[in-house]
C-alpha cells in the first residue's frame, strides 16, 4: 500500500508540473507583441509615407501652378523672367519641402493645341506626344536640362495665344529612406515627381495678337 501511494503522490506531482507549465503565460505577451510589431510598423511607415508624398506633389502642383499664371498673363514675358527665375519663383511659391536643386523645369509652346507634340524642340527630345516632359531618360535616370538658365522664358514659351505646356520633373530623395516602403520609382531609389499644366497665353499686348 505504501508503494502505491508514493506512486499516486509522485504522479499527481507530475500533474500538478504540467498544469502549472500550462498555464504559465508570462512570455505570450511579449510574443504577440513581437507578432504584431512588425506589420504595424509597416502600416505606420506607409501612412506616413503617402500622406509626404500627396503634401509634396500638391505643394509642387500649387507652385507650378501659381508661377504658370506669370507666362498665361503675360507678366512673365514683359518682365523678361528667365529660366531660373521662373524656376526659383514655383520653388518659393511650393514653400520649404521642395529643395530647388532637384527641381527640373521645361516650358514649351505651340501655336495651336492641334500641333501639340508635332514637332519638338532642337534643345531637348525629351517630350512625349501630348508636350509633356518624360523627365526620365532610357536608364530611368533623371534627364538632363541643357536649356541655358539665363534665357528669357519668354524663348520657351512664346508670345500671345501660344498654346503653352509646362512640365516640372522634381527628384524626391526621401522616397528611399523610408523604412518597410519602396516609393522610389528611380534607379538610385528616389522618386521622380511629375506635375504638368496646359493653357493658352492670353492676348497680352506688345508681343503678337
Amino acid at each position: 500500500m505504501a508503494g502505491l501511494a508514493t506512486a499516486r503522490r509522485r504522479l499527481s506531482l507530475r500533474f500538478a508540473s504540467l498544469r502549472r507549465f500550462s498555464l504559465d503565460d508570462r512570455g505570450a505577451t511579449a510574443v504577440e507583441f513581437a507578432i504584431l510589431l512588425t506589420p504595424f510598423l509597416m502600416f505606420v511607415f506607409a501612412l506616413i509615407g503617402c500622406a509626404l508624398y500627396f503634401f509634396v506633389s500638391n505643394t509642387l502642383e500649387r507652385g507650378m501652378d501659381q508661377t504658370s499664371r506669370l507666362i498665361r498673363t503675360g507678366e512673365a514675358v514683359t518682365d523678361k523672367m528667365t529660366v531660373a527665375q521662373f524656376k526659383q519663383t514655383i520653388c518659393d511659391s511650393a514653400g520649404g519641402w521642395i529643395k530647388c536643386d532637384k527641381l527640373q523645369v521645361w516650358a514649351q509652346s505651340w501655336t495651336d493645341w492641334s500641333a501639340i507634340g508635332t514637332t519638338n524642340p532642337t534643345d531637348d527630345t525629351g517630350f512625349n506626344s501630348n508636350g509633356i516632359h518624360r523627365c526620365v531618360d532610357a536608364n530611368n535616370t533623371a534627364s538632363v536640362n541643357n536649356r541655358n538658365p539665363g534665357d528669357l522664358i519668354a524663348t520657351y514659351t512664346g508670345g500671345a495665344s501660344n498654346v503653352v505646356v509646362v512640365t516640372t520633373c522634381y527628384q524626391w530623395e526621401y522616397a528611399s529612406k523610408i523604412p518597410f516602403l519602396h516609393l522610389g520609382n528611380m534607379q538610385d531609389g528616389t522618386m521622380m515627381i511629375q506635375s504638368s499644366t496646359a493653357f493658352r497665353t492670353e492676348p497680352f499686348p506688345g508681343t503678337g495678337s
